[in-house]
C-alpha cells in the first residue's frame, strides 16, 4: 500500500518536475526547434539550425544619432544589408517599407544597414523611395563583413533573444512574408524583459558562397573606333543549381559604348565558370574607368537577384592614326581612290553579259548560311553543344518567320544557353539540325534553272537584235 501511494504521488509530481526543469531552459529554445525551421523553410528562407547568436553593433542612424542592434531586442528583427547602387536592393526596399508599416509596433522591426561608400547617396536613395524604417550607415563595411554579407541584398531574421534563425540572400517581396512573421510571433512572442545572447562575432554555417570574378582587357590601349573586350570570368564553388548567373552590368563612362555581351561556360579546378565577354568601343580618345562592375545572379532559394560590386579596370584610348597622318587627311587622300574603284566596279558590272541579276542576291546569302551551318556542325563535333545550339537558333530565325509564341520560346532557350549554362538534350539538338537543313534545302539555288534563265535572256537579246537589223 505504501509503495502504491508513493508511485501515484511520483506520477502526480512528474508534470511539476518537467515544468521545473523547463524553467532552467531558455524560453526561445523551448518554442523554436523544428517549428521555426519548418516555418522559414516553407517560405524559401535558409534556416540557421541551431540558431546562432547575432553580434551587437552600433552605427550612425539616418536622421541623426546612433543606434544598436540591441536597441531592438525583444522584437523580431529583419536585418537587411543594402546599397544605393544595388539594382536588386531597389526592387526589394519598397516591400520592406510595406512590411514595416504593417507590423511595426506589434513585435517586428525592419532594420536596414547601408554599405554605401557615400552617405549622401544612401540618404538620397532612402528619400526617393520614402523609407521610414530605421536605417544605419556602415561606412567602413566592417559590420557587413562581420555578418558575411558578401552579396547584397542580404537579410537575417533575428529572434527576440538576439539569435539568427534564418538567412535570405537576394531580393524578395517581403510583403508576402508578413504571414510568416505573424507565425513567428506566435511561436516566439515579442518580450520586453529578455536576456539577450549576443556574441562578439557572428559564427554562421556556410550558406552560399557568392560568385567572384576576374577581369581582363583584350587591349588596355585601343584606338578610337576600334572594338575591344572586357572579359569577366564569373566563378563560384558548388553546382549550377545553386545560382542562375545573370549578365554583369558594367557602369560605363560617357564616351564608351557597349556593343554586345556573349557568354560561354566551362568547369575548372572544381569551380563553375561563366565567361562574359563585353564588347566595347570608344568614340573619343582619353582615359576611361570601366567601374564599377556589378555581378548579378539569382540564388536558388531567392525570388530575385543578388548583386556584388567589384572595381573595374581603366582603359587608355588612343587617337586613330595612319602612317603618322591625321584621320581627316587620310580620309581625303583615300576618298579619290575609293571613288575610282566604285565607278570602275559599276562599269564592269554593266558590261557583264548573260548573267542573271537575281542570282547575285540568292547565292551569297545561301553560301553565308551554309558556312554558319557547317561551323555549327564543327562546334558540335568538338563537344560545344551550347555553341552549336546558339548558331542553330540564329539560323532558325534567319530562315523563317516565327510566330510570336515560337519566338518567345526560342528567346527563352537562347537566354538559358547564353547565361544559364543549360544545354538541350541530344534529341532536341538533332531536331533543331533537321529543321535548319530543310530550310536550307528549300533555299538552295537550282543551277539548271539559272542556266535556263541565262539562255532565255540570251535568246531574248538575239531576237531584239535581229528585229533591229530587219527594220533597217
Amino acid at each position: 500500500m505504501i509503495r502504491e501511494s508513493r508511485s501515484r504521488n511520483a506520477w502526480r509530481l512528474t508534470p511539476v518536475l518537467v515544468l521545473g526543469l523547463g524553467s532552467f531552459l531558455s524560453a526561445s529554445s523551448l518554442v523554436r526547434g523544428a517549428g521555426v525551421v519548418e516555418l522559414v523553410q516553407a517560405n524559401s528562407l535558409l534556416p540557421v539550425d541551431p540558431p546562432r547568436p547575432a553580434a551587437d553593433f552600433t552605427l550612425p542612424r539616418r536622421g541623426g544619432g546612433e543606434a544598436s542592434l540591441s536597441s531592438f531586442q525583444g522584437n523580431w528583427v529583419v536585418l537587411t544589408f543594402w546599397a544605393s547602387w544595388c539594382g536588386p536592393c531597389r526592387v526589394e526596399m519598397p516591400s520592406l517599407e510595406r512590411l514595416h508599416r504593417q507590423l511595426d509596433g506589434v513585435g517586428v522591426t525592419v532594420l536596414g544597414v547601408s554599405v554605401d561608400d557615400d552617405r549622401a547617396s544612401a540618404d538620397a536613395f532612402a528619400d526617393q523611395l520614402g523609407l521610414s524604417f530605421p536605417l544605419l550607415w556602415d561606412e567602413s563595411q566592417q559590420v557587413g563583413r562581420q555578418y558575411q554579407a558578401t552579396a547584397i541584398p542580404m537579410s537575417y531574421l533575428v529572434d527576440p533573444y538576439g539569435e539568427i534563425v534564418a538567412v535570405a540572400r537576394g531580393a524578395r517581396d517581403w510583403t508576402q512574408l508578413a504571414p510568416l512573421m505573424e507565425d513567428l510571433l506566435a511561436a516566439v512572442p515579442a518580450q520586453t524583459d529578455v536576456q539577450p545572447v549576443y556574441a562578439d562575432a557572428v559564427e554562421l554555417p556556410t550558406v552560399l558562397e557568392p560568385p567572384t570574378a576576374e577581369m581582363e582587357l583584350s587591349d588596355d590601349a585601343p584606338k578610337v573606333g576600334q572594338e575591344f573586350y572586357l572579359d569577366i570570368h564569373l566563378r563560384w564553388a558548388g553546382h549550377f543549381e545553386e545560382y542562375l548567373p545573370q549578365p554583369p552590368k558594367v557602369h560605363l563612362p560617357e564616351g564608351i559604348v557597349q556593343q554586345s555581351v556573349t557568354a560561354s561556360t566551362n568547369s575548372r579546378e572544381g569551380s563553375q565558370v561563366v565567361l562574359y565577354r563585353v564588347t566595347l568601343k570608344a568614340d573619343e580618345p582619353g582615359s576611361y574607368a570601366l567601374d564599377p562592375v556589378e555581378l548579378r545572379y539569382t540564388p536558388r532559394l531567392a525570388s530575385s537577384d543578388a548583386a556584388t560590386r567589384l572595381t573595374g579596370p581603366t582603359v587608355e584610348v588612343r587617337p586613330r592614326t595612319f602612317a603618322g597622318l591625321k584621320p581627316r587627311n587620310v580620309a581625303l587622300g583615300f576618298g579619290g581612290l575609293v571613288l575610282s574603284f566604285v565607278v570602275g566596279f559599276v562599269v564592269s558590272r554593266h558590261r557583264r553579259a548573260g548573267k542573271d541579276p537575281s542570282s547575285d542576291a540568292v547565292e551569297p546569302r545561301f553560301e553565308s548560311l551554309m558556312a554558319q551551318y557547317n561551323n555549327a556542325r564543327g562546334l558540335r563535333m568538338q563537344g560545344d553543344a551550347a555553341g552549336f545550339a546558339l548558331v542553330m537558333l540564329e539560323l532558325r530565325k534567319e530562315l523563317s518567320e516565327l510566330e510570336e509564341s515560337e519566338a518567345k520560346r526560342l528567346a527563352a532557350l537562347e537566354e538559358s544557353l547564353r547565361y544559364g549554362g543549360q544545354v538541350p538534350p541530344a534529341d532536341e539538338l538533332d531536331r533543331m539540325q533537321r529543321m535548319v537543313e530543310r530550310r536550307l534545302d528549300a533555299l538552295r539555288p537550282d543551277p539548271d534553272a539559272t542556266a535556263r534563265e541565262a539562255l532565255q535572256l540570251q535568246e531574248s537579246r538575239s531576237r531584239i537584235g535581229t528585229g533591229v537589223e530587219e527594220s533597217r
